[in-house]
């Protein structure tokens, strides 16, 4: 189900801004939907607002004491954005962000602010975009086919993973490998053009990838742990659109998307045998 067909469905979807209750300080959660785009913040007084997808990122060690000037957020924290208002203004996001929050029955955002700048408490007012009405649908909420490979230490296979469930525009929200102890790389594309491009297939993972290799995502995921994107990504797959975008007039089906995923799997360990990779994907659908 695209975004289209949820209007059609009856969802409702809208520009909201809600109100969290004033004097607000140390941490708690709002109900902001339980998929959005966050469009800007509103403050009264000077803050550091952080906001998280997930209950358990809320109360993460390492989170709470992480200041904001360290970028490093653990793979584990589903965090939306990190903001450090100083002064009371009307901030804007951009780029915007984007909230798929894990449990979309009770749709609640944790926050956790910081207000040492000040003796006036904020009052926080936040424009968001719903994308996700629970009481119609939650099914945009998606997890692909499972990639599975045995592979041997830095080898990789790529692939591509075809279904009907597959939307050919989405956010990626999460992923995880299985095994404690495996690490795997993980990449995807919106073309297989980067399949032949040996330059691509074989680049570290520290490299910058070219341009035209239409990479979407790469990541190191650990079998330990589930790792949220931040900020959450928008892949699209783009096999039927040319380079040449002025033959879309003529052929407007070159920009309709298949339903497809494009992926080179590795393992990421540096010795050993074949082992047996299997890496998920949690994504949310923008269209079908």
């Amino acid at each position: 189900m695209g975004l289209a067909e949820y209007i059609k469905a009856g969802a409702g979807l809208s520009r909201q801004i809600i109100d969290l209750q004033t004097n607000v300080t140390g941490s708690g959660s709002v109900n902001l939907g339980s998929a959005y785009i966050l469009l800007s913040i509103t403050t009264n007084a000077p803050c550091r607002l952080r906001i998280y997808d997930t209950a358990q990122s809320l109360v993460d060690s390492g989170e709470r004491i992480r200041p904001f000037t360290n970028t490093k957020v653990s793979a584990s924290v589903a965090l939306i954005g990190d903001f450090s208002m100083s002064s009371a203004n009307t901030y804007t996001i951009d780029p915007a962000m984007y909230s798929v929050v894990e449990n979309s029955s009770n749709s609640l955002t944790y926050y956790r602010v910081d207000n040492t700048a000040s003796a006036v408490y904020p009052s926080l007012k936040f424009n968001r975009y719903l994308l996700e009405n629970s009481s119609v649908s939650t099914a945009n909420r998606i997890n692909l086919p499972v990639i599975n490979s045995a592979l041997s230490a830095s080898a990789l296979v790529s692939g591509t993973l075809v279904s009907t469930g597959i939307p050919t525009t989405y956010l990626l929200v999460s992923a995880s490998v299985s095994g404690s102890a495996t690490r795997a790389r993980l990449r995807l594309y919106s073309k297989t053009d980067a399949f032949s491009d040996m330059v691509e297939v074989s680049r570290s993972f520290t490299t910058e990838s070219s341009a035209t290799s239409k990479l979407i995502a790469d990541m190191i995921l650990s079998g330990s742990e589930t790792t949220y994107f931040v900020p959450k990504i928008i892949g699209a797959n783009l096999q039927n659109m040319p380079t040449v975008l002025s033959t879309i007039v003529n052929s407007p089906e070159n920009i309709m998307g298949k339903q497809e995923m494009y992926y080179i799997l590795q393992n990421a360990a540096t010795s050993g045998g074949p082992v047996p990779i299997s890496a998920s994907l949690h994504v949310f659908s923008l269209e079908d």
